[in-house]
């Protein structure tokens, strides 16, 4: 994503549709919660609605994920069969006190 990379708390969301039609991919930026998952559903929905059959990917690599949220996200991701793609290298997922990060490059 273009302009400012620092993490932020607010979550941003960017749908691109690849040029050979083929897939689209939801990118976000910024913090990933079970409040701000709440919010990132429905976009989900609308675009796979949109998507015809198309894949359906979520780029969640230049975001951080707090481990709850990652626990739910990887149940919807299943459900919807929709692979998410998190940074290995970096990271992102960020550890509460009570829960071990899981990482993971897509939601089986």
């Amino acid at each position: 994503m273009k302009g400012n990379t620092l993490t932020s708390e607010k979550l941003s969301v960017v749908v691109r549709v690849d040029v050979d039609g083929e897939q689209i991919q939801i990118a976000a930026t910024g913090r990933v919660t079970l409040t701000s998952l709440q919010g990132l559903y429905p976009v989900v929905q609308r675009t796979k609605s949109l998507g015809s059959g198309l894949d359906v990917r979520m780029d969640l690599s230049e975001a951080t994920v707090d481990a709850d949220a990652l626990d739910e996200l990887q149940l919807y991701a299943g459900l919807c069969e929709i692979p998410v793609l998190l940074s290995p290298e970096k990271s992102n997922v960020t550890a509460l006190p009570s829960r071990t990060p899981r990482l993971t490059t897509a939601a089986a």
